[in-house]
C-alpha cells in the first residue's frame, strides 16, 4: 500500500496514529535528510503548539485531519512563518498574512509545519538560492532535484513527507517531479484559490499546487484547492476532471518546441507511457509539436520581464530607494 497523505489519514482517523506523532515522524525523517538543504524553515514545535490551541471536534472530521504539510517559500505565507522568496532582501521576513491557499490547506485538516527551499523568486528551474545554497536530488545526491519547487520535491522524493506544497509558473512543479519520480500536475488558471496578496501572478500562468506520491491525494487537492465564491480574475474551467468511461483520444509527441534534439531515453519512456495507455484501450495519435516554440517562449519571458519589473517597482517604494543589482541575484537582475 502507498503511503500516501490519504493513508496518514487514515491512519489518524483510526486512531492508529496521532497528528503530533505524524509530525515527530516528519521531525525525524527531517533530521535523516539534513544533507538535502530542502527546508528554509523548520519548526515541529511551532506546528504541535497550533494544533494543541485548535478544538479537536472541529477539526477532527476534516478529510486530510493531522497530516503535516510543509509549504514552499514563494506564494504559500502562513502568518509568522519565514516569507524569503529565496531572497536576501527578505532573508529575515516572516509573512504577516496567511494566504487563501495555505487557509484551504488548513481547513483540510492538513497541519503546515515547514517551509521549503525555492531559487530566488522562483525564477530558475535549479533550486541554488545564494542565501541558502543548492538544494540536492535524494536520488543522486552529485544532482539538483530541479525548481522550483524544488525543497519539495526532495522532501517528498526522501520520504519526509508524502505530499508538499509546490507552485508552477513555468515548469516550477513539472520539472521537479521529472527529476525526482514525482506526480507533478500543473492545473489550468483558474482551478485553483488565488488571493488575497495576489490573484493573477504571471497573468494567471504561477498556480499553487502540490507534489505527491498518489494519483488519488494529486485527485483529491484539486478538490481540496478549488476556489471558494471568490474575486478573480479568471473563470474557473468547467471541466472538473469527470468520470470517463470512454476511451479517450490522446496526442503524443516526440520532437522538441524549439528544435533541440531529443535523447533516445527520453523517446523510449515516452513510448512506453504511450503503449500502456495502448493497453488501457485509449487512441494514441502521434503528433509534431503543435506550437512555434520560440514565439512561445519569447512572448513568455516579454510577459515574465514585465511582471517582474512591476514587482520591483513595488518594492522599491515598500524600500524607499532603488533596487540595484547588488540587490540580488543575476538572473533576477536580467529578467
Amino acid at each position: 500500500m502507498i503511503k500516501d497523505a490519504t493513508y496518514i489519514a487514515n491512519l489518524i482517523k483510526n486512531k492508529e496514529m496521532s497528528p503530533i506523532e505524524a509530525l515527530e515522524e516528519m521531525q525525524r525523517n527531517a533530521n535523516e535528510n539534513q544533507d538535502l538543504n530542502a527546508f528554509v524553515e523548520l519548526d515541529i514545535e511551532k506546528a504541535k503548539k497550533e494544533l494543541k490551541n485548535k478544538k479537536k471536534s472541529d477539526i477532527e472530521h476534516l478529510p486530510f485531519y493531522g497530516v503535516p504539510y510543509p509549504l514552499k517559500d514563494v506564494g504559500q505565507s502562513k502568518k509568522g512563518f519565514a516569507q524569503t522568496f529565496g531572497s536576501k532582501l527578505f532573508e529575515k521576513n516572516k509573512a504577516n498574512q496567511t494566504n487563501d491557499y495555505t487557509r484551504k490547506i488548513e481547513e483540510a485538516g492538513f497541519i503546515p509545519f515547514g517551509v521549503t527551499t525555492s531559487p530566488e523568486f522562483a525564477f530558475k528551474n535549479v533550486t541554488d538560492a545564494q542565501i541558502y545554497g543548492p538544494t540536492l536530488n535524494p536520488l543522486d545526491k552529485e544532482r539538483f532535484s530541479g525548481g522550483s519547487s524544488g525543497g519539495a520535491a526532495s522532501v517528498v522524493a526522501s520520504g519526509i513527507s508524502p505530499i508538499a506544497g509546490a507552485s508552477d509558473g513555468g515548469g516550477s512543479i513539472r520539472i521537479p517531479a521529472s527529476f525526482t519520480g514525482l506526480i507533478g500536475l500543473k492545473p489550468s488558471r483558474g482551478m485553483i484559490i488565488t488571493g488575497p496578496d495576489d490573484y493573477r501572478s504571471w497573468q494567471g500562468a504561477s498556480v499553487n499546487f502540490a507534489l505527491s506520491i498518489s494519483i488519488r491525494d494529486t485527485q483529491k487537492m484539486l478538490n481540496v484547492l478549488k476556489p471558494d465564491n471568490q474575486y478573480s480574475p479568471y473563470n474557473r474551467p468547467n471541466a472538473m476532471l469527470p468520470v470517463v468511461n470512454r476511451p479517450l483520444k490522446i496526442a503524443v509527441c516526440f520532437t522538441s518546441p524549439v528544435g533541440n534534439p531529443v535523447s533516445d531515453e527520453a523517446i523510449e519512456a515516452v513510448m512506453e507511457a504511450a503503449q500502456f495507455i495502448e493497453k488501457l484501450g485509449h487512441q494514441v495519435e502521434m503528433i509534431d509539436y503543435p506550437v512555434n516554440g520560440d514565439e512561445l517562449i519569447r512572448s513568455y519571458y516579454k510577459m515574465n520581464g514585465g511582471e517582474t519589473a512591476a514587482m520591483f517597482e513595488e518594492m522599491e517604494e515598500a524600500f524607499n530607494r532603488e533596487m540595484t543589482i547588488d540587490d540580488m541575484e543575476l538572473m533576477t537582475w536580467t529578467i
